[in-house]
């Protein structure tokens, strides 16, 4: 009945809220490192309602969930920055996450047990894109150079675009519903991710021409959430790419809106207005996976956990160093100190937890669903906490940030 799924996910919003007070004042631990412990607390424990119970779908996590995730992203990224580094940004964000793709999956179908290559490399795709939060929350904390955080922040925008482009593909794929060459996969990626890109920009300037009419903040506020919902919407039913869709759109209103149409107070009252909704959408995520992860075999799985993990750390070591080095030659030499924070600073979260989520119990699936779930979280949670505890004194022993930073400005590869 839905009244017991709208009662199930108010308490589990009520269990987000407890959870954010445990880690600001028990704890100390950053708010997605302890929401990650408890995703896995649940999972291992046992603990809260069936999975079934709360009435969760897969076209809740993706035309629900993931497009105020990707809007909010979006829109807080300055374009001006962002085209000065649109060659890197655009290198590890698409062929790197293809790169990423082929070798974790590579990898994980080789030595972690799972015999279905396509499934293999559907999760390589669903791992690969990346999440900027806590690293630049530690940028902001350190000090870092303005055109390193544009890189991670760039990077982890569009290439979770790619990855979840690059998702749907195979997941249809794997599913068996619909059978794709090289040549028809290469031409289905360009078609949904140009398309998408060109519609978002359309549907962003026809609101931010709206809004240069309006003095309404909390009109104002309401177009940006019918954008990030109408946008993915409208650009599925044509084909396209929703997420590229809605990333465009969010650019696109994040900087002509906001600096030639909205109000400081409309400015302020978005970001809140939609860093709440990423609130509480991170934190259902984690809470759902961990409710998913109940009925899967975990203690059997620590070697499958284990490969992927490292698969991850390879796949992006390649990619970060290589990457960084090739464009070191051809293009703006950058210190080489910031290729280890690239490598290192590349943290799994919200949107790989969601892909994981979206994974349906049919097909081939039915096989290898719960292990995908294990050595996703695995991964995750290993990015999380592992990497995001030791981020910090990394970047300050490599000097990011600050008067050493300046100082150690020409240090080049």
């Amino acid at each position: 009945m839905i009244e017991h799924s709208v009662g199930i996910y108010i308490g589990l919003l009520l269990l987000s809220c407890v959870i954010a007070i445990a880690s600001k004042m028990v704890t100390r631990l950053p708010y997605t490192i302890f929401l990650t412990l408890v995703g896995l607390g649940i999972g291992l424990l046992g603990i809260g309602p069936e999975i079934e119970e709360t009435g969760f779908s897969h076209d809740l996590i993706f035309f629900v969930f993931l497009p105020p995730l990707l809007f909010q992203g979006a829109f807080h990224m300055n374009l001006n920055s962002l085209l000065k580094q649109f060659w890197p940004v655009v290198c590890f964000a698409v062929p790197g996450v293809i790169v990423s793709t082929l070798l974790v999956g590579g990898m994980v179908g080789w030595l972690g047990g799972i015999s279905s290559m396509m499934v293999a490399i559907l999760f390589g795709a669903l791992i690969s894109p990346t999440d900027p939060v806590s690293v630049l929350a530690l940028f902001k904390e350190v000090g870092a150079p303005e055109d390193l955080k544009i890189l991670v922040e760039g990077e982890s925008l569009f290439n979770d675009a790619t990855g979840v482009v690059l998702f749907t593909i195979l997941l249809k794929t794997v599913l068996g519903g619909q059978e794709f060459g090289f040549g028809q996969a290469v031409y289905e990626f360009v078609k949904v991710s140009i398309g998408g890109l060109l519609l978002g920009i359309v549907l962003g300037w026809i609101v931010y021409k709206i809004m240069r009419h309006l003095e309404d903040h909390l009109l104002e506020n309401a177009l940006c959430l019918v954008l990030a919902y109408g946008s993915f919407w409208l650009a599925e039913v044509m084909h396209l790419s929703g997420v590229i869709t809605t990333v465009m759109a969010g650019l696109m209103i994040g900087n002509y809106g906001r600096q030639l149409s909205m109000s400081e107070k409309t400015t302020k009252t978005v970001e809140i207005f939609f860093e709440s909704i990423d609130f509480l959408i991170n934190s259902l995520l984690f809470i759902l996976i961990g409710l998913e992860l109940r009925t899967a075999q975990v203690g059997n799985m620590w070697m499958t956990v284990f490969v992927a993990i490292a698969a991850m750390m390879i796949g992006r070591a390649a990619v970060s160093y290589s990457f960084y080095w090739l464009l070191n030659q051809v293009g703006t030499k950058r210190p080489k100190r910031w290729k280890h924070i690239l490598f290192w600073g590349g943290l799994r979260g919200s949107i790989p937890i969601a892909l994981l989520l979206q994974l349906p119990n049919e097909g081939v699936l039915e096989t290898w669903r719960s292990v995908l779930l294990v050595a996703g979280f695995g991964c995750v949670f290993f990015s999380l906490v592992v990497q995001g505890i030791t981020l910090g004194p990394l970047m300050r022993k490599l000097g990011i940030g600050g008067a050493e930073e300046a100082l150690q400005e020409f240090e080049v590869n």
